[in-house]
């Protein structure tokens, strides 16, 4: 039996797309293993969402030519785009598959290996080794955002067919998944023949055993507020908005090439907490962008503090070669770039702190994803909090429950599994 290993780099959408080579890899007659020092293929799916991303998906191939013991070591995703193929191979890629042929990676790896030809029997079944599925469903980007180099490795929009993610979620819930996190580079664009996100969200909740639903960033002005609405009438659809704001000053935002102003930003927090008053919401934030002054940083920080942002991801500005924003003026030094992104972490976990300490004596749902030895449970709530639950039973695994939360410990809940109502196996 032939083994093949990942090593995942970036995204969920890489995570999703790994997943279903896995699948893949599976019905061609490969064993996929976690262990990669026992494969005879290790994947490398690359990210290049930033330069140092870049280096390292190319240290893990150069790692494993020190290595020497694969059979094949193959580089893919986006900074496969990127990357010049001499460069990769120098590092150890013994094959490279680039963005366009990706779907067909485990057939090309299994040619390049001379194995028998292999038909596909209909389509694989993504293959995950957790109680949430990943699954694909947009691919691609047009927004050109000065800093972002996504559009160029994976090209413009496209959505996957609306019936085909239908089929796949059936699949994964017989499959015992009670969870799916829809991936995607610009989930918001998604519209498979005038079919919507919100119209595929409210298929997918039509899914008799598909308990949950979980989405990831929403860009701003593109579908946020019908998202909002939707966190109210479909209850499956877990109570959380991510939405980037990447930056409260005009200017900032303009020279980002981003497509909204604070104040439309704002305005959409408000519509969310008017309409779900306790919906987590997430953003992410860029520090030391070019041209940001104090003033800038300071007009971010206020607008953080306005609101109750419970998920803030910070990334101090790293240039990223290829991209227009390299060619801005104004550079700020990455010693305040990196001092902006501390001081606002701390801030973010000051908040997602606050927030926490409101569920106290409330009620939460979450699937348990996995009973430690000593029968402590812990999955996320709707709201993408942690939860643990004690004295839980190993068969909990899978379970989607509800409890109130007896107490709170920084960002974490807390109760005992005695107190639980299951609502679901």
């Amino acid at each position: 039996m032939m083994l093949v290993a990942f090593e995942t780099l970036g995204c969920r959408l890489n995570q999703a797309e790994t997943a279903s080579l896995a699948g893949a890899f599976e019905q061609l007659g490969f064993e996929v293993t976690d262990d990669v020092a026992s494969a005879d293929v290790l994947v490398v799916h690359s990210c290049a969402v930033t330069l140092a991303a870049e280096q390292q998906g190319r240290r893990l191939l150069r790692r494993a030519r020190r290595l020497g013991r694969y059979r094949l070591v193959v580089f893919t995703g986006c900074a496969a785009e990127v990357a010049s193929a001499e460069a990769l191979t120098a590092d150890g890629a013994g094959l490279i598959v680039p963005q366009s042929q990706k779907d067909q990676l485990p057939q090309i790896v299994a040619a390049r290996l001379g194995l028998a030809p292999a038909l596909l029997s209909g389509v694989p079944l993504p293959s995950f080794n957790k109680t949430r599925a990943l699954v694909k469903v947009q691919d691609g980007c047009d927004f050109r955002c000065a800093y972002c180099i996504i559009p160029d490795t994976r090209g413009a929009p496209h959505s996957r067919a609306f019936d085909a993610i239908i089929a796949e979620a059936r699949a994964l819930t017989g499959q015992g998944f009670r969870e799916i996190i829809l991936a995607g580079v610009n989930v918001a664009t998604y519209n498979d023949q005038e079919r919507s996100l919100a119209d595929l969200i409210r298929a997918l909740a039509a899914i008799p055993a598909l308990q949950r639903i979980r989405l990831g960033s929403i860009e701003p002005a593109t579908t946020e507020r019908e998202i909002v609405d939707l966190c109210v009438a479909e209850s499956r659809l877990c109570h959380t908005l991510h939405y980037p704001l990447q930056s409260g000053d005009a200017g900032i935002l303009r020279a980002m090439r981003r497509r909204y102003t604070p104040e439309i930003f704002a305005a959409t927090l408000d519509y969310a907490l008017a309409r779900v008053p306790r919906i987590g919401l997430g953003t992410d934030i860029i520090t030391g962008f070019p041209g940001e002054d104090d003033a800038a940083f300071a007009a971010t920080r206020a607008l953080i503090e306005r609101y109750p942002i419970s998920n803030l991801h910070v990334f101090p500005y790293s240039e990223r070669p290829g991209t227009p924003a390299t060619e801005l003026p104004g550079s700020v030094p990455v010693h305040v770039r990196r001092e902006r992104a501390r001081a606002l972490m701390a801030l973010g976990q000051t908040k997602r702190a606050a927030f926490a300490a409101t569920w106290r004596d409330q009620t939460v749902s979450m699937i348990v994803e996995r009973v430690s030895p000593d029968g402590m449970a812990r999955g996320w709530t709707g709201e993408y909090l942690e939860l643990q639950l004690a004295d839980a039973p190993a068969e909990a695994i899978g379970q989607l429950v509800s409890v109130r939360v007896s107490h709170v410990s920084d960002a974490q809940l807390a109760a005992n599994w005695q107190d639980v109502t299951i609502i679901s196996n």
